[in-house]
C-alpha cells in the first residue's frame, strides 16, 4: 500500500499510529515513542523496516510496500492521488 492507502486503511478500520504502536510495543522490543517514530517514518516517508513491516501484515493485515526512494509525506500523497 502507498501513503494515501495507508492513512485510508488506518481511518476506515480505527486505528492510529499510536494505537498500533501501544499493541506491538511489547512484540517488537522498543519502546513505545520510538516505534511511533519508526511506524511514521515507515507508512509516509518510505523508510522501510522489513521486521516491523512483517509484524504489521501479520497483525493488521497492512502490506507496505517498499518504495524505491524514500519520499515525503506531500510527494507520496501527491502521487497516489
Amino acid at each position: 500500500m502507498n501513503a494515501l492507502q495507508i492513512k485510508t486503511f488506518l481511518w476506515k478500520n480505527g486505528l492510529t499510529i499510536s494505537s498500533i504502536a501501544r499493541d506491538i510495543e511489547l512484540e517488537y522490543d522498543a519502546t513505545f515513542d520510538s516505534l511511533r517514530t519508526m511506524l511514521t517514518d515507515m507508512f509516509y516517508y518510505g523508510r522501510f523496516n522489513e521486521k516491523l513491516a512483517a509484524l504489521v501484515e501479520a497483525k493488521y493485515g497492512l502490506k507496505i510496500d517498499r518504495p524505491v526512494r524514500p519520499q515525503s509525506v506531500r510527494d507520496a500523497v501527491r502521487q497516489a492521488a
